[in-house]
């Protein structure tokens, strides 16, 4: 009998598990705990990522039309980290975290998640429980979010409010499940938060190649061609899959034994630059209703769906 080969499951968090991106929520607990404290409105770091990545975008060579291979536009990507870099720094020197303490993390998640600011896709739970089912599977999330903490106790408000005769076991799981983010420093201090992230330019999840460092090392090596499709299936031990929806997830998408998109209808701005992007180099997008071909050897493949269910059907029996 052929034993099944577990999946490790990585999601990306904003406009993947959730409806839609998230970090106004994180920047909400500053205001949380600072309520008589003139801040910066956090319309300014918006408007400053975006102005730095507009100038960069119209400067850029090649232009997004000419980019038309994989290598180009992890080229592309790349150089977005100076941008990202920057956009933390503007926020650390603002000082807008400072006093932020995990008690108003854990009150931001809850009252987002019971007032409906913050929204899962329909059927996440449903994902889980179905690979949950076999103990020997994982599921992990991987973030270019500012606060893990954020994503771990949103999770757990929504968990506990499932009804469901399993919501205690999914709890369980998602108290100690691995989430790869970044994170407000010191939150856990009297004082609260001195204002910075806890991971600097080099440890922290910026932009998709620090998304590609914590996949697999073979999964990494796949896609910088150190070895072929068909070698890196005959080496896996595990089954690795991830879903995202945006620019920040083409590398892991690619790199992962099963690349999944999350699209919606009408696509988000991510969603359809995401999409522009797999078909301006080249990739081939599938219909996850088509089912997953795990014998794919030449050429990369991303599968797309608008639900979790989809999802839970394709992977159910996909180690068997």
């Amino acid at each position: 009998m052929k034993i099944p080969r577990p999946v490790h499951l990585l999601l990306d968090w904003d406009g993947t598990l959730t409806r839609k991106d998230t970090l106004s929520l994180v920047g909400s607990m500053a205001y949380y705990a600072n309520p008589d404290t003139s801040l910066p409105p956090w319309s300014t770091f918006v408007d400053g990522w975006m102005t730095d990545y507009t100038d960069h975008a119209n400067r850029y060579e090649p232009i997004t039309p000419a980019r038309t291979t994989l290598d180009q536009e992890r080229q592309w990507l790349a150089s977005l980290a100076p941008i990202e870099n920057k956009s933390v720094h503007r926020v650390e020197s603002s000082g807008i975290f400072k006093r932020v303490k995990a008690s108003h993390v854990d009150h931001i998640a809850a009252s987002s998640i019971r007032r409906g600011d913050l929204q899962l896709r329909s059927h996440w739970h449903l994902l889980f429980h179905t690979l949950l089912s076999n103990p020997s599977n994982k599921i992990s999330i991987l973030s270019v979010n500012w606060s893990a903490r954020f994503i771990r106790q949103s999770l757990l408000s929504a968990s506990s409010n499932l009804a469901s005769p399993d919501n205690e076991s999914l709890t369980s799981y998602v108290r100690t499940m691995d989430i790869e983010a970044n994170e407000i420093s010191n939150l856990e201090h009297t004082e609260g938060s001195d204002g910075r992230l806890s991971k600097d330019s080099s440890t922290g999840i910026r932009t998709s190649a620090d998304k590609l460092l914590r996949l697999p090392l073979r999964c990494q090596q796949k896609l910088d061609k150190s070895i072929s499709t068909t070698e890196a299936i005959e080496q896996q031990e595990e089954i690795v899959v991830y879903i995202g929806d945006s620019a920040t997830d083409l590398e892991a998408l690619l790199a992962a034994d099963v690349g999944i998109c999350i699209r919606d209808d009408p696509m988000g701005s991510s969603q359809k630059e995401l999409y522009d992007t797999l078909q301006r180099i080249g990739v081939k997008i599938q219909n996850i209703d088509e089912g997953i071909d795990m014998k794919q050897k030449t050429g990369h493949v991303v599968y797309w769906t608008q639900d979790f269910d989809q999802v839970a059907k394709a992977l159910a029996g996909l180690a068997s």
